[in-house]
């Protein structure tokens, strides 16, 4: 099982250590920030992994050379700003290969780290990248072929460290899958006390003469619509968050909202619960007392939308713009 953290000594390196760090070619074995379950303790084990003090592989491949679709699509873009990185991390889990892609800004690396876990998301992938250009920090996105299942496993059903975890997990096919879940927790740096993915969905919802899932007006015991008053933007789009606690009781999603409304953005607050947990990145996070958790979630094709709706997020966040020419 591969776990990847850091030493806190690590962060103190300067810019130009953290670009000239060798690769480790001997086993490395590293514990995680947070223990999740007293099963890891049993999963865990050194493995021979290449990383850098970012928790990345230390080469960076050539963008137009890449299997992933999406970096082949923005080539150009990432050959001409040379403070990105881009590299990959593979494993194999319940026979399945799973292969990331990871795009980091080596010049304002400490920026946030954003999560793409559907690869049939072309908007997600172009406003992550952007908030790695202009922000700075890394994204990573979980490679399918273009597909939003891979190999038979939609991977926003698949975090789970132990079986009681995945117990309630009717779309998890193999269960569980302790270390697909815990290479994608760690990957989140020290820093960074929230997690923040960036999601597509279909026009309108199912049940209201539309095709997606997500939606502000959907009616639903689980996902409370919250429409930013007297907005004209697309119930589509949204800021998703989520707590164990009702929303009423949940101060930090009260905040948010407000800062979200005052902008005219929408705000979906989900409910997460231990008996309805359905392996999601969002139940895994919320169940676990991670941190906050984001979803910057827009209809297919509004990525403009969606990087109005990160740029507003970032500065709740304190997240100031480290390049201020990217649109």
């Amino acid at each position: 099982m591969v776990i990847v953290a850091l030493a806190s000594s690590v962060w103190s390196q300067t810019e130009t250590e953290r670009n000239i760090m060798p690769q480790f070619t001997s086993p490395v074995c590293v514990l995680p920030r947070m223990i999740v379950s007293a099963t890891v303790l049993l999963l865990a084990a050194c493995v021979a992994l290449p990383i850098t003090t970012t928790g990345v592989r230390a080469d960076c491949l050539a963008p137009a050379k890449s299997d992933d679709q999406d970096v082949r699509r923005n080539a150009d873009l990432l050959g001409q700003d040379s403070g990105l990185c881009l590299s990959r991390e593979t494993f194999s889990e319940n026979g399945r290969d799973w292969d990331l892609t990871i795009i980091r800004n080596k010049v304002h690396d400490r920026g946030p780290l954003i999560y793409l876990v559907h690869d049939n998301e072309q908007s997600a992938f172009d406003t992550a990248l952007y908030s790695v250009r202009r922000y700075g920090g890394s994204l990573v996105a979980v490679e399918s072929g273009e597909k939003r299942s891979h190999a038979g496993q939609d991977p926003n059903r698949n975090f789970a460290i132990n079986a009681s975890d995945a117990a309630t997990c009717r779309d998890m096919v193999t269960k569980p899958a302790p270390e697909f879940t815990e290479i994608m927790r760690a990957l989140n740096p020290d820093r960074q006390s929230f997690f923040l993915t960036l999601h597509n969905n279909d026009d309108g919802y199912s049940g209201g003469g539309g095709l997606g899932t997500i939606n502000v007006e959907r009616p639903s015991s689980i996902m409370q619509g919250m429409p930013a008053p007297q907005s004209a933007s697309d119930t589509d789009d949204a800021l998703l968050i989520a707590g164990i606690e009702p929303f009423g009781a949940n101060k930090h999603a009260r905040a948010v909202t407000d800062h979200m409304h005052e902008a005219g953005y929408h705000v979906i607050y989900e409910l997460v619960k231990s008996s309805n947990n359905d392996c999601s990145f969002s139940n895994f996070v919320v169940l676990n007392n991670l941190g906050d958790y984001y979803n910057i979630e827009t209809q297919h094709g509004h990525t403009a939308q969606q990087k109005q709706i990160l740029d507003h997020l970032m500065a709740y966040l304190r997240f100031r713009p480290q390049n201020q020419e990217v649109k």
